[in-house]
């Protein structure tokens, strides 16, 4: 009897792809967001939606490697997906006009390390530059 689990090729990449572009969507607003937020800056130059829908796809995605589905550079835990959810909130409420809580800096850092290991710094520059890039193509149209 196969595993229902147990996932088609076709259906491995497309997990593979949404987590993808998840991660690096998520890293790139989370990088925009937090040094937005640490120069002062009035805009936050995060559409509030794209957070709230961004980090609710990461969070799924890092419950997919929880379970075993996917695997990345690092080895995430609930305690990592429990951070995310946080960070999540409180950069929501940055967009919203409320709070810019002193946590969210630190928090938005051990996020993306959760997400892309040692390497994180890298990887949020990156994200965030192919981040912005499609913002503005998207509001030309």
């Amino acid at each position: 009897m196969s595993d229902p689990d147990q996932l088609i090729p076709e259906e491995e990449e497309d997990l593979l792809d949404w987590a993808t572009w998840a991660e690096l969507f998520a890293v790139g607003y989370i990088r925009i967001l937090a040094d937005a937020i640490e120069r002062g800056d009035a805009d936050l130059q995060v559409d509030p939606v794209a957070w709230e829908n961004t980090l609710s796809a990461v969070e799924e995605v890092m419950e997919e490697h929880i379970r075993g589905r996917l695997h990345g550079p690092t080895a995430i835990t609930v305690e990592d997906v429990e951070r995310m959810r946080r960070l999540r909130g409180l950069g929501s409420a940055a967009l919203s006009g409320g709070g810019r809580s002193p946590e969210l800096c630190p928090l938005a850092l051990r996020c993306m390390e959760s997400l892309f290991g040692r390497d994180w710094k890298r990887a949020a520059r990156e994200a965030a530059f192919h981040t912005r890039a499609l913002n503005q193509e998207f509001h030309r149209s």
